[in-house]
């Protein structure tokens, strides 16, 4: 398959200035403009992360440019070139490196998640670019930091400490638990370090339901389930495993545990598209929790207000945790070049390291009571995520934690 390659310019005026249609053609650039790449996966398997958050990122990369570009940098505008790795980690690097020796970027940036992080990472320590992971949960170079959950303090801690909160606080009743994950690095990274933390909490682990990221089906993991009749089935789940797995409970039409997990098969607004109203309702609002990083109805100021302008200006009609987490990555990168002295690739990484979004502060699109800032391992700092649950209205309630819940997680049926 063909890999589509487009450049995009972003002028003063905010307007995309359109496509380049050869890969091997530069576009013109002026010396104030700032070059960045971006590496998606806009086709294949995972292309629905960036098919959602791109439209966001170049809204916000497009404000900022209308509203002055990079002060600090004399006014220089930013101009996104683009590349699809088709969702295969091999195009991750070879796209990658023509981005840095041909197109000559500065910073990169892009859907990459693990997979891609992996195959990626060679090649930022051998050219030394700076670059930000909308996705990935896991940081292997010097040169890449992250928007993901970490794995330990982000994506176990979160579901452990969910779980124990039913268990605790709400007095469900749960003494057992089936490690139901998407069977590659992430839910592999997420799964080893849940498994520890509800153990250590006093939840059994009965098993383990991998999902074989290749399967067209995954009622076999289902029927594992049922028959290990575990209070609840927990672990890192990508959306399509989600689809299917989801699938799955309905022809079985199995409702005897909690299904709770992160982040997008459980949490996306996709899945009733792709799932249909009957199967949504029947299986999403029965005993299921997802984690998310975003909620249509989150208690937090700066994500409404970022939600109805994507929605009233830029007109985007799908905004879900992917165009959230895009236009978050914008406002970090805006960041790092205001506050960076340089365009060396040393100083933009001593930005990178110094970025801090606090609370309160208009640009922090997602959950962080803490804020935005990047620890010593160049992950998220703050690792915590919320809790939602689905009404048959297709709506999403947050239910976890307290200062961001809309109301009460609703027990068994």
């Amino acid at each position: 398959m063909a890999i589509t390659r487009r450049t995009f310019g972003i002028g003063a005026s905010g307007v995309l200035l359109g496509s380049v249609a050869s890969p091997f053609i530069r576009s013109s650039a002026a010396a104030d403009t700032i070059r960045i790449g971006v590496v998606n996966s806009m086709s294949g398997g995972l292309a629905a992360y960036a098919q959602e958050g791109q439209p966001a990122f170049e809204y916000i990369i497009k404000k900022i440019n209308a509203e002055g570009g990079i002060k600090s940098k004399g006014g220089a505008k930013i101009e996104l070139i683009q590349a699809d790795d088709t969702s295969q980690p091999a195009r991750t690097a070879i796209e990658a490196r023509r981005l840095i020796t041909e197109e000559k970027v500065q910073l990169m940036t892009g859907t990459i998640l693990s997979a891609q992080m992996l195959a990626m990472t060679p090649v930022l320590d051998e050219l030394k670019v700076p670059t930000l992971s909308v996705w990935a949960g896991g940081s292997h170079s010097n040169y890449m930091f992250t928007l993901g959950y970490p794995y330990d303090r982000g994506y176990a801690q979160s579901m452990h400490d969910f779980v124990v909160f039913l268990r605790d606080a709400k007095k469900f009743n749960i003494k057992t638990a089936v490690m139901g994950y998407s069977n590659y690095e992430a839910g592999q990274q997420v799964n080893k370090f849940l498994t520890e933390k509800l153990k250590k909490s006093g939840i059994e682990v009965i098993g383990e339901a991998p999902l074989d990221i290749r399967a067209q089906d995954q009622t076999s993991a289902m029927v594992r389930i049922r028959s290990l009749k575990p209070d609840v089935v927990v672990g890192l789940v990508t959306p399509r495993d989600g689809i299917l797995l989801h699938q799955a409970r309905y022809n079985l039409n199995y409702h005897g545990s909690i299904f709770c997990g992160g982040t997008g098969g459980y949490s996306d607004l996709s899945l009733w598209k792709d799932l249909g109203p009957e199967i949504g309702k029947a299986v999403l609002t029965k005993n299921l929790f997802g984690m998310t990083g975003f909620s249509p109805g989150a208690k937090v100021d700066s994500m409404q207000k970022i939600i109805a302008e994507l929605h009233d200006v830029a007109k985007l009609d799908r905004i879900g945790q992917g165009a959230i987490q895009y236009a978050q990555a914008g406002r970090v990168l805006q960041q790092v070049l205001e506050n960076s002295k340089s365009l060396k690739s040393e100083d933009l990484l001593e930005a990178f390291k110094n970025v801090n979004i606090p609370f309160g502060d208009p640009n922090l699109y997602v959950a962080k009571p803490k804020g935005l800032q990047f620890a010593p391992d160049r992950l998220l700092q703050d690792g915590s995520a919320m809790f939602i649950q689905w009404t048959p209205e297709q709506q999403q309630q947050v239910v976890f934690p307290a200062e961001f819940a809309q109301t009460e997680p609703r027990p068994r049926a």
